[in-house]
């Protein structure tokens, strides 16, 4: 069975946040891992129904090698980013 890794970026962006999703996903594919990403931070993660295949294709996807190749060269972050608050959410839903 293959290991999975997941990547989100959560909060506002900052530098360096594509060449860290990229060097992630080179360094875990070189080692045998999966690597998903999830869209929309932890508003992505909170959103997320597995019982809903349209919230997968959404909020969550397969990296590869080429989706990763060229991220480093552009600003923001390739996953897009919330600034949900999981304790937060957790807390209002009691």
């Amino acid at each position: 069975m293959t290991k999975t890794i997941g990547i989100l970026t959560g909060g506002g962006d900052v530098p360096g946040l594509n060449p860290a999703i990229k060097a992630v996903v080179m360094s875990a594919l070189e080692h045998g891992y999966k690597v998903i990403g999830i869209r929309r931070g932890w508003m992505g993660l909170l959103q997320y129904n597995l019982d809903e295949p349209s919230t997968h294709d959404y909020y969550v996807r397969n990296l590869t090698r080429e989706d990763v190749r060229r991220i480093d060269r552009t600003g923001g972050t390739f996953l897009h980013t919330s600034r949900t608050n999981p304790q937060k959410e957790a807390e209002k839903s009691g």
